[in-house]
């Protein structure tokens, strides 16, 4: 992974809700999680994160 992003648009925002984004080296392997509580997307990038830092695989 070389980026984990949260993002969201202005009904996203009413709503309440993100979309979390992540992108790898190759082009074609962007994932994209739509229709995530703010909180949830925040847990889910936070422990990504933890997980790429600890194996040292990117990010």
């Amino acid at each position: 992974m070389q980026l984990v992003d949260i993002t969201h648009g202005p009904l996203d925002r009413a709503f309440g809700i993100a979309q979390l984004k992540m992108v790898t080296a190759a082009a074609t392997t962007g994932v994209q999680i739509p229709g995530l509580r703010q909180e949830a997307a925040e847990d889910l990038r936070d422990t990504l994160i933890d997980v790429a830092e600890t194996r040292r695989t990117g990010l």
